[in-house]
């Protein structure tokens, strides 16, 4: 199993870990979101959350992801912005979207969301997580 700071930095563009693969990648170079790809991501979140001080090297890398994808996320709902994500509808946009900015706040914040009470469908990687 790879570790959180190993899926971050595979995230990371400027990293040497930079992998296409990966959810950023695929969101970036191809327009697809892959699932298991973000159920990677937000568990690494989740993971790195508790104490987030004792790795805060990744605050820039974990920052640039959000806003990056974020924007992508966000363009795909503009029709003359050329970003369209492959299969994916209006309802899963909006929800993802909202998930992606309430995870990611929730990490800097030191108040991630419960995955049971805030998300119709639970992050399958992570057990009984808050």
């Amino acid at each position: 199993m790879m570790g959180p700071k190993n899926v971050i930095l595979r995230n990371f563009v400027w990293s040497d870990e930079y992998n296409e693969a990966s959810f950023a990648g695929r969101l970036h170079e191809d327009c697809e979101r892959n699932w298991e790809e973000y159920w990677l991501l937000e568990r690494a979140l989740y993971a790195l959350a508790e104490p987030r001080s004792a790795h805060l090297e990744l605050d820039w890398p974990i920052f640039k992801i959000f806003s990056h994808a974020f924007l992508e996320i966000n363009c795909h709902f503009d029709p003359d912005d050329g970003i369209e994500i492959i299969g994916m509808d209006r309802p899963t946009a909006y929800n993802l979207r909202e998930r992606f900015q309430s995870v990611f706040e929730g990490y800097f914040s030191n108040n991630l969301p419960n995955q049971k009470e805030c998300f119709d469908v639970q992050n399958p990687l992570l057990h009984n997580k808050t």
